[in-house]
């Protein structure tokens, strides 16, 4: 055995006991002497992705590539560092070649369905997940796979199933089960059987996991500078960075402390701006919730708020540990969190307008300027003329996401059309860059007597710029039930485009109904289905009023309290002040 050979094997083991310095200093003391060695490259790569440093990873894993090493544990690996990057397509490719070396390769199989589902490859990633299921169907990562699948193909019972037999399998899995749970909120499901569902969840993690909510001595009511804490993985190009933005830039911060526990994997532009601010930013990237627990105590949070419910890469299980006094939760989630030790839910007197609502767990507080603020992009596009003018006919349009446009929905938009046969229809989701997922969605309206020809299918963008320039093809918006739109109206009224939004009992449904009130246009708030029909043929009987709405809807909706940066927060911190002094007193 030569020298380097000998330091290999020392490698190996100090990496297997879990000695990753000295493994690192023996690996680069062999690259040192041969630069190529494939072994010693690709357990660089290996300790480089434990430590979250992917891109070194990548660099040694490309490597070994290069050198035309085949395993599909290695391909397997670089497929896992490339996924983290956000890198798809690349990963998508490596597990392929680990696949097709080891054709039953779970890990494999499985990381390959949530890429491809990621990018909107949804036949391919739910034929993925349902082989993994015939291999091993006591493996709950393709269940809950599966079930994200079918949700985002808006096939909502089966995913729910599909969810429900991954919890039998797991059932304290805090992710599974958050799955379900924003799996019911696209649902047309009774309110009383998506509250139930969600107070569960405490119930089975808790149970699993043993564990007990921190109790917290009394606080000082009077307390006068508080210190709050924002629990996001979402600070970066998401749809809550447009809402959390003016407040992280207005907030008083010599009247309270401002700390975001970020769990940004891959931080972007967005995350650095986010970061300018005078306030303390800690990431929680690769932290257990219990770390998290002493992260948040160390700091003496007052007030911890989540800004994610139940939606992906939540923190529900460091909120069930209570480690700050008064829990709240906010922004990112349309519903109750099921959960015992949140103390609060922010929102507003048009979405939510019962305060003691039996369907959430914490107690509600209106916020008097309305739920959220949002900053509109900045360079985005002009508004364009009305389509319909040069057109000689009217395209209404949906760019939601694609579980929102439920059965219901569809239904709905199908009378519209049929109503006014000129009219077309543009959907615009992510999901549609998948050929079976578009002629599932073209058969649904074949079924209810409308002809292809009058849909207009778009995929997803590559910018946002890209996305906002395509509101100039739609003459008005219409907003899907029960779930609605929020981003996706607030942009569309910054692109000059009306929406018209069917009021529903429950948060989710109601969104709409609070943005169109905020910035005047209550008109356009339909009660029931007839009315948002009427609204819809009405609007789009007279182009010229249309036209010149469109012309002033950019104006109308700066000058509005959804764009009031300042004055929001200030209600905000308001709000944090009698929310703490209703709990302490």
């Amino acid at each position: 055995m030569n020298k380097i050979d000998k330091l290999l094997n020392q490698a190996k083991q100090s990496y297997s006991k879990g000695n990753i310095a000295k493994t690192k200093e023996i690996l680069d003391s062999i690259v040192s002497q041969e630069p190529e060695n494939i072994a010693a490259n690709y357990i660089l790569g290996l300790v480089a992705s434990t430590e979250n440093r992917s891109t070194e990873a990548i660099k040694h894993f490309d490597l070994v590539d290069t050198l035309g090493f085949k395993d599909p544990h290695f391909f397997y690996n670089y497929g896992l560092v490339l996924q983290r990057l956000a890198q798809y397509q690349k990963a998508t490719e490596q597990y392929q070649k680990a696949l097709s070396l080891k054709p039953n390769y779970i890990d494999a199989l499985n990381n390959s369905s949530a890429a491809l589902h990621i990018m909107g490859k949804n036949q391919e990633a739910e034929d993925a997940a349902k082989k993994i299921i015939t291999l091993d169907p006591t493996r709950l990562e393709p269940y809950v796979n599966l079930g994200n699948i079918l949700k985002d193909s808006g096939r909502f019972d089966e995913a729910i199933s599909y969810y429900k037999k991954g919890l039998e399998i797991d059932p304290g899995n805090e992710a599974a089960g958050s799955n379900l749970l924003l799996g019911l909120c696209y649902s047309n499901r009774p309110s009383e059987e998506i509250f139930f569902e969600h107070t569960q969840w405490e119930k089975r993690v808790a149970t699993a996991k043993n564990i007990q909510p921190f109790k917290h001595k009394s606080q000082d009511s009077n307390k006068k500078h508080l210190r709050i804490g924002y629990v996001s993985a979402d600070f970066k190009t998401h749809s809550v960075a447009y809402y959390i933005e003016p407040i992280l830039r207005n907030h008083d911060y010599e009247q309270f402390s401002i700390f975001c526990y970020s769990d940004v994997v891959k931080p972007d532009p967005v995350t650095l701006h986010l970061q300018q601010f005078p306030l303390i930013w800690r990431s929680i990237v690769g932290k257990n919730n219990d770390e998290v627990f002493s992260m948040v105590q160390n700091d003496a949070i007052d007030i911890l708020v989540d800004l994610a419910g139940h939606s992906g890469n939540n923190r529900m299980g460091l909120f069930l540990r209570k480690p700050a006094p008064m829990q709240v939760t906010y922004l990112g989630y349309p519903n109750t969190t099921g959960l015992s030790t949140i103390d609060f839910r922010l929102t507003d007197q048009w979405a939510d307008p019962e305060i003691d609502s039996p369907y959430y767990t914490e107690k509600l507080f209106h916020l008097s300027d309305g739920f959220l603020c949002y900053v509109a992009p900045q360079n985005s596009p002009d508004v364009s003329e009305l389509p319909a003018i040069k057109n000689g006919f009217v395209t209404f349009g949906s760019f939601n996401n694609l579980p929102k446009i439920s059965p219901e929905t569809i239904d709905v938009w199908s009378r519209i059309l049929k109503a006014i046969p000129t009219a077309k229809l543009m959907i615009k989701t992510k999901p549609f860059n998948d050929e079976s997922v578009r002629n599932i969605y073209v058969n649904h309206f074949n079924n209810r007597g409308i002809d292809s020809n009058r849909l207009l299918f778009s995929e997803y963008s590559r910018s946002l710029n890209e996305h906002l320039a395509c509101y100039g093809s739609v003459d008005i918006a219409l907003d899907t039930f029960p779930y609605n739109g929020t981003t996706t109206t607030c942009e569309a009224f910054w692109m000059g485009v009306p929406v018209i939004t069917l009021t529903g009992k429950a948060h989710a449904g109601r969104v709409g109904h609070s943005l169109l009130t905020r910035i005047g246009l209550s008109g356009m708030i339909a009660s029931d289905i007839d009315r948002y029909v009427s609204l819809a043929t009405f609007l789009a009987g007279d182009v010229k009023p249309l036209a010149k709405l469109r012309s002033a809807l950019r104006a109308t909706l700066a000058q509005s309290s959804i764009c009031n940066g300042a004055q929001f927060t200030k209600s905000l911190e308001i709000a944090y002040g009698d929310m703490w002094k209703q709990l302490n007193t």
